[in-house]
């Protein structure tokens, strides 16, 4: 039987995602307008994350942290996505992970570090400058965070403002654990494979909503038109 693509995102987000109950990324207030703090010496504005998705990706991260202190191997570190719902269906707009080692060796990676308090790096998503909430911040208050920001802060909100969504934007992570099967049959991806096989999948379903830069091509909107991708059924993975 031929798999198709959508077919393999399909089951992973059932293996996975809970969309009956989403986790949303972004504090937000009764008007649906996205909340701001104030962050570091300079008390600069950044966006707040969601108080549920801050619980449950410093609960994450924390079992990625036992398991390296207690040298268990269990986890390799965390995957994660920021997406949207299409009516029940899942829309990834951006997929990530963090290792549970550093750059080289075998110490904890500084990014999971004091995971229950941490709030300029967390797994990625801190306040600090070079993190995802840091930087999206950066765009949307002074127009200085780097330049893949732009694009979400174009694809993500509707105004700057006030700040308001688009639509809700949710959060998922998972701790990946050793020899887990992948989205695809029969394979126990390690977690950097794992990444790119998502993002793969993500960028042939929804080359138009897919917010990744690394692991698609450089020039995704020409290399998608090229290749007749739409957000369609029929593409198999015998076009490869």
């Amino acid at each position: 039987m031929t798999h198709t693509k959508r077919t393999l995102w399909e089951r992973w987000v059932d293996r996975f995602v809970d969309t009956a109950d989403p986790i949303p990324l972004f504090e937000t207030a009764d008007d649906g307008t996205v909340q701001s703090i104030e962050y570091g010496r300079s008390n600069r504005p950044v966006l707040a994350r969601g108080h549920r998705m801050e619980r449950v990706l410093r609960e994450a991260g924390g079992r990625v942290v036992a398991d390296h202190e207690r040298q268990t191997g269990r986890y390799e570190g965390l995957v994660y996505m920021m997406y949207t719902l299409d009516g029940d269906a899942v829309v990834p707009r951006y997929l990530g992970k963090c290792g549970k080692f550093g750059a080289s060796g075998t110490a904890l990676n500084s990014n999971l570090k004091s995971v229950e308090t941490n709030e300029g790096k967390l797994a990625r998503w801190g306040y600090g400058r070079y993190y995802h909430f840091g930087d999206l911040s950066a765009a949307v208050f002074s127009d200085d965070g780097p330049g893949k920001y732009d694009r979400w802060v174009a694809e993500l909100f509707e105004s700057t403002d006030p700040i308001r969504l688009r639509e809700p934007v949710y959060f998922w992570v998972e701790p990946w654990g050793v020899g887990t099967e992948g989205p695809y049959p029969d394979t126990r991806p390690y977690l950097e494979e794992l990444e790119y096989q998502l993002i793969g999948i993500a960028f042939e379903l929804f080359p138009e909503r897919l917010l990744n830069t690394e692991g698609v091509p450089t020039n995704p909107e020409a290399y998608a038109k090229m290749r007749g991708w739409t957000d369609r059924e029929d593409t198999r993975l015998s076009d490869f």
